[in-house]
């Protein structure tokens, strides 16, 4: 073999006796047929010695992996709060204005509850204190206008004062004239009395008001109500009581009507410079359209969260899409179509510029050429050669003499792991008694018991407060004497002004009475042994470890229970596989062997949450009936345990369909690229690139490239 240049010929050997004799001639294998999963090494040795210019796409593409997610809201707290529980779990739709979650909120009842009765307490007391006074400014202003009358009708007798009789008659006049002064001052300071006393008591019962005002209102504040409809898709993990910091995010509600892809984070710029940017779903083509992230927000969640995500909003107007859904975003950087070209590795430059070697029979000359774009596997050629011209080039690959037939299937990930039982709304049953002294009497079920409505779950003893009963109890005795004298008085009254005093203050005791017999009924309504039952049927999912015998506190934690439709599969997902809306298999075992349920993940893939709501686990939900089956139970359930952790999760995940597979080990790689061998209409071997989307453990799928379904391709 000669070469050619400058005039000197320098000999090269090159051997094609093994593509001559290989030659791509095994039987054909369909592609969706089981292939070993193999990591392909980069091969080694040379084994093609040239490769063929031709017309192809030039192009630069990059892949993004993203999930179909819905637009989604993310709800915390306020302020500081002790959790409570959640009004709504994932995958139950909301309304706007609906409170999704809420605190633990004793202590603010407990605060109104007694604002509430130190009110009626002032109120009992004000009533008292008016019919007092109506009947002390009743008789003042009798003795007033007796004391006046009697003056007055002295004074009308009164001599002329140049009269020898008028010093005597002024000094008699005297003593009367201060008894009706001192009957005056008297009801006048009554009325001031009164007054000042009104005002006090409208003081302290509006400053009690507002204070029972704002509690409520603050209560309403310390969860988070929907802004806008939408599907529960997140929640955190906090139980009843725990202590939850301002700002933490609890639960996240997505509009599955606004659906968008959440997916790998691309620069504005790179998305401006691409020539086409598109999405597949289900092998099918999506147009997008970016989401911009300005400098400020991308350094604020560079610096807040594990990972930093681009958003596309999805044009989806027929709703072939579904939420969770597996997608891929396509990022064309440039692409020049029917260029002609040959491998990069090929081209070489000296001082008088680029040139490769042109195989020509026997013989590699030198050729000079003139090259535009690369793409880095594939660079242009603008002039010095054209199509169907061989170029020296040592590819590193062997086409062998297996072949396949390119076509459409499926592929996915297998995901298998354990799951546990998990319920994220539970409920306290407390010491129900808020009075006397409370014992434990007895603990009637064990935790991952399962309980029906009306069931007993503990029992407790209340030895009633003696004292504070006494002290009521003498209260109404005097309210009931003091009603008795009033009626008495009543008897001797017949003025209508004084009959209405005497029957309103008779009306204001009364009404203390009916709230002293509502307190001595509160002490009363828990005395002896109590039972608290289960409101529903669920599961005992813990209990308190105080021992029967040993005091307990008001609103003491005994048992908490939980509703079997509140139940949940938790399974670990660290790499994030699941996403909301894919199915899985739920297998658990009882006595009589597997169960095996259908069920639904409900929880949303972390690329559309935040750090605090990328826990890791995913939320699986199964029918009520299929529930019952994993809790039932068997001969070796102790309390129910076995559930907990004898649970198999399978599902089907990352699912992209109606694409193009190529099994891996017919693949070829060299750094980041991805390649198959086929061959032209002249018997030459040709390398094809393509972009693979993703992967199986045992095909890629293609995403972009020059390769067809029908394609026959070549490998050892």
């Amino acid at each position: 073999m000669i070469i050619k240049r400058k005039g000197l010929r320098n000999i090269i050997s090159l051997t094609l006796s093994f593509i001559l004799l290989a030659g791509c001639a095994g039987t054909e294998t369909d592609v969706g047929g089981a292939e070993e999963d193999v990591e392909l090494a980069e091969p080694v040795g040379n084994v093609m010695r040239y490769d063929v210019a031709g017309f192809r796409e030039l192009a630069k593409v990059s892949t993004l992996q993203g999930v179909v997610c819905p637009d989604t809201v993310e709800y915390t707290y306020e302020s500081d709060q002790p959790f409570g529980n959640y009004s709504h779990l994932p995958g139950e739709t909301v309304e706007a204005g609906e409170v999704l979650f809420y605190a633990a909120s004793d202590g603010m009842e407990e605060s109104i509850e007694s604002i509430e009765e130190e009110n009626a307490q002032l109120l009992a007391d004000f009533n008292d204190y008016v019919s007092d006074y109506s009947l002390d400014v009743a008789r003042a202003k009798k003795a007033e206008f007796e004391a006046a009358s009697d003056y007055q009708n002295l004074v009308s007798l009164a001599p002329k004062e140049d009269s020898d009789e008028y010093p005597g008659f002024a000094r008699g006049l005297m003593p009367l004239e201060s008894k009706a002064k001192n009957a005056k001052m008297a009801r006048e300071k009554l009325d001031e009395a009164y007054k000042e006393r009104c005002e006090l008591f409208d003081l302290e019962y509006a400053y009690n008001e507002t204070r029972i005002r704002r509690l409520n209102e603050n209560r309403d504040k310390t969860g988070a109500s929907a802004v806008s409809p939408g599907t529960v898709v997140a929640m955190n993990q906090y139980l009843t009581g725990d202590y939850v910091p301002q700002g933490t995010k609890m639960m996240a509600v997505g509009n599955p009507d606004d659906k968008e892809i959440v997916c790998e984070f691309i620069s504005k710029a790179s998305v401006s410079r691409a020539q086409d940017v598109y999405a597949l779903i289900g092998g099918e083509r999506f147009e997008v359209a970016y989401e911009v992230m300005e400098p400020e927000e991308y350094r604020r969640l560079k610096q807040s969260e594990d990972e930093v995500y681009t958003t596309f909003k999805l044009s989806d107007p027929d709703q072939k899409a579904s939420m969770g859904q597996y997608a891929v975003i396509v990022v064309v950087e440039s692409s020049i179509r029917d260029a002609l070209c040959i491998p990069r590795g090929a081209v070489n430059k000296d001082e008088s510029g680029t040139y490769v070697y042109l195989y020509d029979g026997n013989d590699s000359v030198y050729t000079p050429i003139t090259v535009g774009e690369s793409d880095g596997t594939y660079t242009q050629v603008l002039g010095g050669l054209a199509a169907g011209d061989r170029v020296v080039y040592d590819v590193p690959y062997d086409p062998g003499s297996k072949t396949q037939v390119i076509s459409e299937g499926e592929v996915h990930v297998d995901f298998s792991a354990d799951g546990y039982l998990m319920h994220p709304s539970s409920e306290w049953m407390t010491n129900p008694a808020v009075n006397g002294t409370c014992y434990l009497n007895e603990l009637c079920v064990d935790r991952f018991e399962q309980i029906t409505e009306g069931q007993t779950l503990a029992r407790v003893e209340v030895v009633a407060d003696v004292i504070e009963i006494e002290r009521i109890k003498r209260r109404i005795e005097r309210q009931n004497e003091r009603i008795a004298d009033l009626r008495t008085s009543r008897e001797t009254t017949y003025d209508e002004e004084g009959l209405e005093v005497i029957d309103r203050a008779i009306r204001d005791r009364n009404r203390t009475i009916e709230s002293l017999n509502k307190q001595l009924q509160k002490l009363g309504r828990y005395s002896g042994v109590v039972e608290i039952k289960a409101p529903f049927d669920g599961i005992v999912t813990d209990v308190t470890g105080i021992k029967a015998g040993q005091i307990i506190g008001k609103k003491e934690k005994l048992v908490q229970i939980a509703s079997d439709d509140s139940c949940y599969v938790l399974v670990e997902d660290k790499n994030g596989i699941l996403s909301y809306g894919d199915s899985a298999v739920v297998t658990g075992r009882d006595g009589g062997g597997q169960t095996r349920v259908e069920g639904t993940v409900v929880s949303l893939n972390p690329y559309g949450l935040s750090k605090q709501l990328r826990l890791g686990y995913a939320l699986i939900k199964v029918p009520q009936e299929a529930m019952s089956q994993l809790t039932s139970g068997g001969s070796d359930n102790h309390n129910g345990y076995w559930a907990r952790v004898r649970l198999n999760v399978k599902s089907v995940a990352r699912s992209m369909d109606h694409v193009l597979l190529i099994p891996k080990n017919m693949v070829y790689r060299s750094n980041n690229d991805t390649f198959v061998i086929t061959r032209n209409d002249a018997g030459e071997y040709v390398l094809v690139k393509f972009i693979a989307g993703g992967s199986d453990n045992s095909n890629y799928w293609v995403a972009y490239g020059d390769v067809t379904e029908g394609m026959t391709i070549c490998s050892a």
